[in-house]
């Protein structure tokens, strides 16, 4: 190969590989969370509990996500990611790889559309922002009927609007695959979010159906908002459940029909640029069963760095006569993992960094 064909050859292959990385990205992404917790009345319901726990604030999870720009303002683009638990490695979700997300899609001025294992929308646009979270000590998404206040479904096409005048709208379908009908063992979620300065408000609407794909086996209606003035924050949420029968959460397969609602009020405050707290107040009733129960929780962020926090919470739960929610599971098998009518304190202190 002569020299000028040499160097023709050498400025293709570099315009090309400039073009490729102008063109397309891939970004590997994570978060590790861990710490110490100490909680009270576990086990039987009289033990302590003290040891290495995992997922303080938010489950550990590491993934790959990337964009492609096809050209004329259309994008491709994925999400790979993998929960797992840093006190011994393995994987938060009994063996799944990506358990947290996997789907691919494209995106434009239109909107965006994806399909493959995604979360719902109440997860998207309510949980963090309004919902505040904590797996260690206490959230609303721990209730025993509002498990899909946090959810993640598999065999899902997602379609995401773009924000108009402050508005946003979205809309998830999930497949049962079932041969002969659409709709057996189907699920759907609307949603819709508005931010305008400091106001944000969201509305989320679920429907799991059952296996003859005729009747609802669980409905949950989701809304929440918040409100920021200077260095505070005042959230306030509600959702309410209908549980049709056994079989509605994968996690609690012997949930028996029933109605319930929770509300969750709480404000953050920034001390500092490196110090936030907040508190938290969460009740839920069951209105056929006849129970509650209430959680109070104190949360502190203190900021190291841009990608390193420590956390501290904090969390009181009681439960009211047949009631048995837990901020840690007890060895009871109980439905929510608690001792009937007991309460529950949860101190843990963690370091979360991401990467």
């Amino acid at each position: 190969m002569s020299t000028t064909t040499k160097l023709g050859a050498a400025a293709l292959a570099f315009g090309l590989s400039g073009v490729a990385a102008a063109q397309s990205s891939v970004t590997l992404s994570g978060v590790i969370d861990t710490g110490v917790s100490w909680t009270n009345h576990a086990g039987n319901g009289s033990q302590s509990l003290t040891g290495v726990s995992d997922s303080i604030l938010g489950v550990s999870n590491f993934g790959l996500s990337g964009k492609e720009d096809l050209g004329g303002g259309v994008n491709a683009l994925f999400n790979l990611q993998a929960g797992f638990n840093p006190s011994n490695g393995r994987m938060s979700s009994n063996g799944t790889l990506f358990s947290r997300n996997s789907y691919v899609g494209l995106s434009s001025s239109s909107g965006t559309l994806t399909a493959g294992k995604q979360w719902n929308f109440n997860d998207d646009w309510l949980v963090g922002s309004i919902f505040k979270g904590g797996y260690n000590s206490g959230s609303i998404f721990k209730f025993s009927e509002f498990d899909a206040v946090s959810e993640i479904y598999n065999n899902t096409v997602k379609y995401v609007s773009p924000t108009l005048g402050g508005a946003q709208f979205g809309a998830m379908y999930g497949f049962g695959e079932a041969a002969g009908s659409i709709s057996q063992g189907s699920l759907f979620n609307l949603a819709g979010r508005y931010s305008a300065g400091p106001l944000y408000l969201a509305a989320s609407y679920d429907q799991e159906r059952d296996g003859s794909g005729t009747g609802s086996l669980y409905k949950l209606i989701t809304v929440g908002g918040s409100y920021t003035f200077g260095a505070t924050k005042l959230r306030l949420g509600a959702a309410r459940a209908d549980v049709g029968g056994a079989g509605a959460f994968q996690s609690i397969p012997s949930m028996s029909a029933r109605k319930a609602f929770a509300v969750e009020g709480g404000v953050d405050y920034a001390f500092t640029t490196a110090f936030t707290g907040s508190a938290d107040v969460l009740y839920r009733r069951n209105s056929t069963l006849s129970n509650s129960s209430m959680v109070y929780r104190l949360l502190g962020l203190y900021s190291l760095s841009k990608r390193t926090t420590l956390v501290a919470n904090v969390a009181y739960l009681k439960n009211s006569s047949s009631a048995t929610e837990a901020l840690v599971n007890t060895s009871s098998g109980a439905i929510g993992g608690g001792v009937p009518g007991t309460s529950q304190t949860s101190v843990a202190l963690g370091v979360r960094h991401s990467f």
